[in-house]
């Protein structure tokens, strides 16, 4: 926090003209004369704030949902680069199936369609294709 310490050497006579260093209505000198000083003991009590307000931020409820979603965006992106026989951190699959579509269709039969246009260029199988897409279907209704 900042602190604002105000410097004066004007006389009694002196504070009661209208001087060019005076603001007449409330009596401080210009910013070029004032002093500011930062207390840094505040720092830390600031922090643990943002921290506390940052973690607070969601109920428990609502963290229980984002863990729930944030698992299966991570075993589909898993499951991708399997599917994609994808060897090492370098690699990466060209497919743009994404959870929020298959969420957003209403229905099995059409997430199902969308999930086998998606992954036509899969490096296994039709059987594992359909495992996957079966499983992606009942992961997709627990969120």
């Amino acid at each position: 926090m900042a602190t604002y310490t105000e410097y004066s050497q004007a006389s009694s006579v002196d504070s009661y003209r209208n001087t060019p260093n005076q603001n007449i209505s409330t009596g401080r000198q210009n910013s070029a004369e004032a002093h500011v000083s930062f207390n840094n003991k505040n720092k830390e009590e600031e922090k643990d704030k943002r921290q506390k307000y940052l973690t607070a931020k969601y109920g428990q409820h609502q963290m229980m949902l984002i863990r729930k979603r944030l698992a299966v965006e991570d075993w589909l992106y898993d499951k991708l680069r399997e599917l994609y026989d994808c060897q090492d951190d370098s690699d990466d699959h060209d497919c743009k199936l994404d959870l929020e579509d298959v969420l957003n269709l209403d229905t099995d039969v059409e997430r199902r369609e969308y999930a086998q246009r998606e992954l036509v260029n899969a490096q296994v199988s039709r059987e594992e294709v359909e495992r996957f897409i079966d499983e992606l279907i009942k992961k997709s209704k627990t969120l």
